[in-house]
């Protein structure tokens, strides 16, 4: 299990080491277009840029034009992967306590509750007995699967909300809000 968590790690340092490689290019290809932005912007609307510098103006016109989906989908994506240890270990913990209060009821409980009428089953009739039990067990991973989606679509939650929160005007209002 420690493997599989390392592998994830790797995983997503591959990741973000690749988009850290992409971001530069999109960095030098944004700065070329600020240059040529702001020689545009200078010659037809001067006001526009009145008080503020060029530096100002990079950053802003970064801010503006640089992808955002890219990254917030990255994090998404890393999270995903490593809150899996948390996100299991809350479940089995949930797990535990139900069992420890009794609140889950045992699998041979409910197989001679629904399945099992006299010495066989009542569904599957050409099975054993003993098979409703390994079925009910098995239903379990119904509890772990939807425990996991529960926790990916808070991620998702958590990162579109931020995302939309936090996300930059045209390149015109910007301006206007930084003089």
């Amino acid at each position: 299990m420690l493997w599989f968590f390392v592998d994830i790690i790797a995983v997503v340092a591959i990741l973000w080491g690749l988009y850290w490689l992409w971001a530069r290019r999109i960095e030098r290809e944004i700065a070329e277009g600020a240059a040529v932005e702001w020689e545009k912007i200078e010659a037809q609307d001067k006001a526009l840029i009145d008080g503020i510098d060029r530096a100002k103006f990079d950053e802003i016109f970064r801010r503006v034009n640089f992808p955002r989906a890219p990254r917030y989908a990255l994090a998404a994506f890393s999270c995903f992967l490593l809150s899996l240890p948390a996100t299991f270990g809350v479940l089995a913990a949930a797990l535990l306590i139900a069992d420890r209060f009794g609140v889950s009821p045992a699998p041979s409980d409910l197989a001679n509750r629904y399945l099992i009428e006299g010495d066989s089953m009542r569904i599957i009739t050409v099975a054993p007995p003993e098979a409703a039990l390994y079925w009910i067990r098995d239903l379990g991973g119904f509890y772990y699967f939807f425990g996991v989606l529960a926790s990916w679509l808070i991620i998702v939650a958590v990162f579109t909300r931020r995302y939309h929160s936090r996300r930059p005007g045209h390149l015109r209002d910007e301006l206007q809000r930084a003089r």
